[in-house]
Order: C-alpha cells, then structure tokens, then sequence
C-alpha cells in the first residue's frame, strides 16, 4: 500500500511538471505574438500618427466612399468596368492590370486600402500619382489629385460625337463623375465658331494636388468629420457648414468670399441681376435645359435625354447639359469654361430649332 502511494505522488509530480511546462510554452508564444502586435500599434494604436489614422477614419465614415453605393449592383461581367470605380476590388485591379475580372466574388466599398496600401509599401503614400490620360487623351496632372482623376472622369469623349448625326438615349453621354475634364478645361463639346471663347479659371494651375488642395480643406479651420478630410464633403448638408474660408486664403483668390456663391462678375444668365457666381450658372443651366426639353432632346421629367438621332450640335448640346449636371460643382470647379460651354450651346440651339432642314444637312457647329 504503501508503494502505491509513493507511486501516485511520483505521478502527480510529473504531470505537474508536464502541466508546469506546456505553461510555459503557453506564456511565451502569447509574448511573442505581443511583441508582434506592438508593430500593429505603431500605425493602428490610439495615439498612432498623432491620432491621424483615426481622424481619417471618422472623415471617411461620412464620405460616399463610405456607403457602398452601387457595389453589389455594379459587380457584373461581362466586360463591363463599373467595377472599377465602385468596388475596391475593381479599382485594384485595374490600377495593376489595365482590366477588371468581374464579377469578384466578394466587394467592398472605397476604403483606406484602395487608395494607400501601407502594408505592402510600409507607408501612407498613395498607390499612384501618376499623371491620367482623359478620354479625349488630355493628360490630367496635378499630384495627389491623378488618383482622383483615375475615377473621376467622363467615360465618353466628346469628339466622338458623331457628323452629320448622332443617336442619344437615356444611357447616352458622359456618365457621373466628369469632374476631372472640367477642372483641367476640356472634354465638352466645344462648337467651332464659338461666340464665347473657351477659356479656364485658374483653379487648374493655383493647386498643386488639384482636388485634394480643396476637398481635404484646412483640418484646423473646418468643421467636425463631416466636412473636409477623407469624408472629400465640401457642404455638411445638414448644418450648413462648408470649406468656403479656403477660398478667401490668399489675395489672388476670392478675398471676401463667406461661401462658394460668392458675388458674380456679370449678369451671365441675362436675368437682370448680378447674382452669386453658382445662382448665375444654374441660371444659364435652366436656360440650357429648358431649350433642350423644348427641341424634345430631354425628357421633361427625368432630364435624361429621349432616345434618338440628332445633329451633330444638337448632341453636342445634350451632352454640354449632362456633363455639367454631373459636375455637381454648379460651375465652382471651373466657372469660366463651364459658362462658356452653356453658352455656346445655348447659341446653336437658338440658330437651328428642332425641325430645321439645317440639322440634317451636315455638321452645323
């Protein structure tokens, strides 16, 4: 018996020597992977990068990047590249390849990754800012601001619209997001007696990162994560508050400015009035549309255009209209230019009405 005991203490010596060991080994992986997760926080802690990660990441959950729009939606084959705008997945792979491989399997929205990818280069640089070929082969190059242009772009050249004629329809024209061609001053149609020359405002050559230097805003002036930052908002839409005090910054620009519908010039929409610089362009965009809606080459109640052949102008009109609706900037972007292009439209529309002989017997432009 007494054996017996002797034996099981020896035993439960040893398991707890084994017990003691594994222990151990339990302890010290747990430390090293500690020590791994330190690296982590270096960029992803609380304090990381004087707390920049986590502003950007309080900006961008207020963006449109954010929301996912069109992502499921836009993730089809069969050669179509929406994918490559709305999904990070598309954009990655075209950035690389030049191609997208829709439908992914999985998508997700424009995020951090998309843009930066500092677990492959070991920082925050953005994954290019090469200069962008527009689609009218115009090179957009201001910094930072050509991996906007990569996206923000029209996907429709106005040079191939076609002479005498030209069909639209209501998935007919440039697409959204043309900021790009009218902040460098092309790709609208441009007529080629133009009544108004087509000229550009000086935002294409005062900034240096082209969308980023007004987009990302001043982070000590503006208001909050909803404006300004990686959220790219220029309006907080529910309060009011906006980026406008960048555009009174410096002597050259717009010194009294207290928003972006700062005073005009000029009476550019001729209703008597010298009104703020985007109440004059929305103006002269009425007019615009008004005229196109009366020739029955937009649908009254969607403002998409009907779906048929027209003249060369005529389209050149149509397409003047959405390109500038698309914009969204109502005429901040680029004002002079963006004048220019209503204007002349407005001038061909007046000269050949829908109906005329003249819009069928060759290039009226």
């Amino acid at each position: 018996m007494r054996v017996l005991r002797v034996l099981s203490i020896i035993a439960l010596i040893a398991m707890l020597a084994v017990i003691a060991g594994c222990e151990r080994k339990v302890v010290n992986q747990v430390s090293n992977d500690n020590q791994q997760l330190t690296g982590c926080f270096a960029c992803h802690g609380e304090e990381s990068f004087g707390g920049a990660i986590l502003e950007a990441q309080g900006e961008w959950q207020n963006s449109v990047h954010a929301s996912g729009t069109n992502i499921d939606y836009t993730n089809r084959g069969g050669g179509n590249d929406c994918t490559r705008c709305h999904s990070q997945q598309g954009f990655i792979e075209f950035l690389n390849t030049g191609a997208v491989s829709a439908p992914y399997s999985t998508v997700s929205a424009i995020h951090c990754f998309t843009c930066h990818a500092p677990h492959t280069n070991g920082n925050l640089n953005l994954r290019t800012e090469a200069p962008f070929a527009l689609l009218n082969a115009t090179v957009f190059d201001h910094g930072a601001g050509n991996l906007c242009a990569n996206c923000h772009h029209s996907r429709m050249s106005a040079a191939s619209i076609a002479s005498p004629t030209d069909s639209i329809s209501t998935r007919w024209g440039p697409h959204h997001g043309p900021q790009g061609d009218l902040f460098e001053g092309t790709n609208g149609y441009q007529y080629s007696s133009p009544t108004v020359a087509y000229e550009s405002s000086p935002h294409r050559t005062l900034f240096a990162d082209g969308c980023i230097d007004c987009h990302k805003g001043n982070p000590l002036t503006h208001d909050g994560y909803k404006i300004g930052g990686h959220s790219f908002n220029m309006v907080d839409e529910a309060t009011g508050s906006d980026l406008s005090a960048g555009c009174a910054r410096a002597s050259d620009c717009h010194p009294s400015a207290k928003s972006y519908n700062f005073k005009a010039k000029a009476d550019y929409d001729g209703d008597g009035t010298i009104s703020g610089v985007q109440t004059e362009f929305l103006g002269l965009l009425d007019t615009l549309k008004t005229l196109l809606i009366a020739d029955g080459y937009l649908d009254s109640a969607s403002s998409l255009p009907t779906n048929k052949r027209v003249a060369t102008g005529a389209a050149g009109a149509v397409y003047n209209f959405l390109i500038l609706e698309d914009d969204r900037s109502e005429g901040v972007h680029n004002f002079k230019y963006e004048v220019a292009l209503i204007k002349n439209s407005i001038v061909y529309l007046k000269a050949h009405p829908a109906g005329s002989s003249a819009l069928v017997a060759g290039r009226q432009d």
